[in-house]
């Protein structure tokens, strides 16, 4: 645990170009509309191009990719356009941290570990960590394995913000760091200094670290610098509802994100995107490449602003391209799995679904995958207009399966509940104790298997 001299000398916001691809990622077609807006008055290198439909030049310069994506080019018509349901539209602003998270991991794991979610969210302090955290002691007061109890809490760690549910600041600061290096912003030296020097961050000495490392002190500089800008020790003073807008304007509006519609072939794809396309600045593209061409010929605050602002520009659209084709890969993914759902619009045609499912067959994280469907809506061959979270539905409940097996035992020679702990594991993989089989049964007001069996 840090003093608190240390906490106050490593306190430090993350650099929010260096999430920016995750937040633009978790916006929802109104939201994403609002950042444009706010990039476009920050960034005089971005400029915006009015297209319409039968604008063949402008559309020759935006990124399509061929059988990847069908755009959608929405008229940005307002709020007066769209027929909302005022209820089913509001924000909970007020939702807290324990209550987003508690959320998210219902949303991520199956039933049978409910309860071990919400037992280490009772242990989550106000900083979102979890000091002192043991699993072995979790598993003596829960009863789970502390295997399974080490499961949870990786799923936990995998979510926003990058951090929560670390034992300690120096495990937040690792977990940080690697989400960091998921999206391509990682820095390995920073990960070591991390890793191997942490009690002497408060206060480091350059040149012991870098003889440690054997690296050189500016790169030690530059590491250290990195932890400086990006972590942040405690992450729940970041926390922000993926859904929160800095304004409250567009709150009432629902737009969808993702179009889907039936074809011949089965069901196409339109990622919602505006009618107009962001450009770099001829101008400022111009100077940016005559500097890069002759450097000595500018002032170094001209180089320094040129290239600041282009290169920002640039990773704002690229970043903005990233969001697009995530949104379309995992809308794809769940088409194959919600088949049925799509075909008729019924709620009771979904099949068990978990995010995780997702980022297994994508290989990506846990985390990419409840950014991309956070707050977003999807139009359905049926016209309508659905929560993307609704695709995801948990697993078989735990149970409803217990009473399948017992439903299909020998009534001469039922199963005992160690044999049903079994069964449960073979046929649906869900991996539960003797005892929570006991407690389920219970609940369900079903009797032992010696009470159950028939007389011949």
């Amino acid at each position: 645990m840090l003093a608190p001299e240390q906490r106050h000398s490593l306190e430090l916001r993350i650099d929010q170009k260096v999430i920016q691809a995750a937040r633009l990622l978790q916006y929802n077609t109104v939201e994403l509309e609002n950042a444009i807006e706010q990039e476009l008055v920050e960034n005089p290198a971005l400029e915006r191009i009015e297209s319409a439909p039968d604008d063949s030049d402008v559309h020759q310069m935006m990124p399509r990719r061929r059988n990847i994506e069908f755009i959608y080019e929405g008229d940005g018509g307002d709020a007066s356009d769209v027929e909302a349901d005022p209820i089913s539209n509001a924000v909970d602003e007020s939702l807290t941290l324990r209550e987003y998270l508690s959320r998210e991991l219902h949303a991520q794991l199956p039933e049978r570990q409910y309860a071990l979610a919400e037992y280490i969210l009772d242990n989550l302090d106000e900083r979102g960590l979890l000091p002192g955290f043991n699993c072995e002691r979790a598993s003596l007061e829960t009863g789970a394995s502390p295997e399974e109890i080490e499961e949870v809490l990786r799923v936990l760690q995998s979510m926003d913000p990058p951090g929560v549910g670390a034992r300690s600041v120096q495990e937040c600061m690792l977990l940080q760091l690697r989400y960091l290096h998921e999206q391509g912003q990682g820095n390995p030296l920073a990960e070591q200094i991390v890793e191997r020097c942490f009690p002497r961050l408060v206060a480091p000495s350059i040149r012991q670290i870098a003889r440690e490392l054997r690296a050189s002190p500016e790169e030690v500089a530059n590491a250290l610098k990195y932890i400086r800008d990006a972590l942040h020790p405690y992450p729940a003073y970041r926390f922000r509802t993926p859904w929160g807008t800095p304004s409250s304007a567009h709150q009432s509006i629902i737009k969808p994100d993702v179009i889907i519609r039936r074809n011949p072939q089965g069901f196409e794809v339109e990622i919602v995107r505006p009618r107009w396309i962001l450009i770099v600045s001829p101008q400022w593209r111009e100077q940016y490449e005559k500097i890069r061409n002759n450097p000595s010929a500018y002032p170094k605050e001209t180089i320094r602003q040129v290239e600041e602002y282009v290169e920002r520009a640039q990773r704002f659209m690229r970043n903005i391209e990233i969001r697009y084709r995530t949104l379309y890969r995992v809308t794809r993914a769940v088409i194959d799995h919600q088949f049925a759902f799509l075909e008729t619009g019924s709620h009771t045609f979904l099949k068990p679904l978990t995010r995780t499912q997702i980022a297994a067959q994508l290989n990506v994280h846990e985390s990419t995958v409840s950014r991309a469907i956070s707050n977003k809506w999807v139009l359905i061959p049926t016209d309508d207009l659905v929560p993307f979270s609704d695709f995801f539905t948990p697993a078989l409940n735990i149970q409803q399966a217990i009473h399948e097996v017992i439903h299909s035992e020998d009534p001469f020679h039922p199963y005992s509940d160690q044999q049903i702990a079994d069964i449960l594991y073979e046929r649906w993989g869900i991996s539960t104790t003797r005892r929570t089989i006991v407690k389920h049964r219970n609940r369900l007001h079903i009797p032992s298997s010696r009470d159950r069996k028939k007389r011949r």
